[in-house]
């Protein structure tokens, strides 16, 4: 790798460390269900949406990245998004879900309840195959794993984050607004 990456790996690295230090550190301190920044919900859902929002932002702008022909700083950048989003799940979200469990079908018809289902789902799928994308960019993936139509894979999975963004937005509707 060219010297002229590390810092741009270092100021990644640095970025996700103090994101998910922020989330971790408003649950160590048990400020989880204080008030948020924007009213009406809690101090972590909240912090988890302007993450999100800057996620999203981030891995459109790696999309710009690769247009421009810049691959090296694309997959730095990619990289940095994904690595924070599988930590903003671990987090976060996992924990939410135990909030809206399915006994049968109908629950679904919940808004609450089905939206956030969606927003799982889709999250879910998006994350894996960013997570992919990534892991294979880096040549992590052995050989044999290799997608050869991945550039599909990566389209496919910027419009799966905006898709699961806009789901976000209203699984917060529902669970602090509605």
């Amino acid at each position: 790798m060219r010297s002229s990456g590390r810092p741009a790996i270092a100021t990644a690295a640095t970025m996700v460390a103090g994101s998910l230090a922020w989330i971790g550190g408003i649950w160590a301190s048990g400020l989880e269900g204080a008030p948020g920044f924007f009213g009406p919900g809690p101090l972590i859902a909240d912090a988890n949406l302007i993450l999100e929002f800057f996620l999203v932002a981030g891995v459109t702008y790696g999309f710009a990245l690769a247009r421009r022909g810049n691959i090296d700083a694309h997959r730095i950048n990619q990289t940095t998004w994904v690595v924070l989003n599988v930590g903003l799940i671990v987090l976060v979200m996992t924990g939410s879900m135990r909030d809206v469990k399915i006994a049968r079908a109908a629950d679904l018809a919940d808004l609450r309840t089905g939206v956030t289902w969606l927003h799982a789902a889709s999250g879910t799928l998006t994350a894996c195959a960013g997570l992919w994308i990534v892991l294979q960019m880096n040549n992590v993936l052995p050989a044999a794993l290799h997608l050869r139509a991945w550039k599909k894979l990566m389209r496919a999975a910027l419009a799966g984050y905006w898709l699961t963004a806009l789901l976000g937005l209203l699984t917060y509707y529902f669970w602090y607004i509605a």
